[in-house]
């Protein structure tokens, strides 16, 4: 396998990081891995490799607040070990500087906490 990511992505799962739809704000899975080049995202819906999302990232109180918009592209969808899920890599293509700077934080705060 070509392994092509560029940084080292942080266990996110039992922080419970909601992915939303920034389209329709429909909730769209749990993030399980995360680092500013992308996400393994755990959903009940289908995705389609090459497809492009608009997600936002609800982070909760403690580590931070609001949101974190990003667009995504879907690299690779499959069935999960559980009925009716996906797992999907996600790759960020477009993220602002502010939102950088956020995704920045709650990774280093999910870093810390893993120690």
């Amino acid at each position: 396998m070509d392994e092509r990511r560029k940084n080292d992505r942080i266990d996110a799962y039992d922080v419970g990081l909601t992915a939303i739809n920034g389209i329709d704000d429909q909730r769209l899975g749990i993030i399980g891995n995360l680092s500013p080049g992308g996400m393994m995202l755990i959903t009940t819906r289908e995705l389609y490799a090459d497809g492009i999302l608009q997600l936002k990232i609800d982070v909760p109180a403690e580590l931070g607040s609001g949101l974190i918009s990003m667009g995504v592209k879907i690299l690779w969808c499959t069935p999960a070990n559980s009925p009716n899920e996906f797992w999907a890599g996600l790759e960020t293509i477009d993220l602002s500087p502010g939102d950088s700077n956020s995704l920045q934080k709650l990774l280093d705060r999910l870093a810390s906490s893993a120690q």
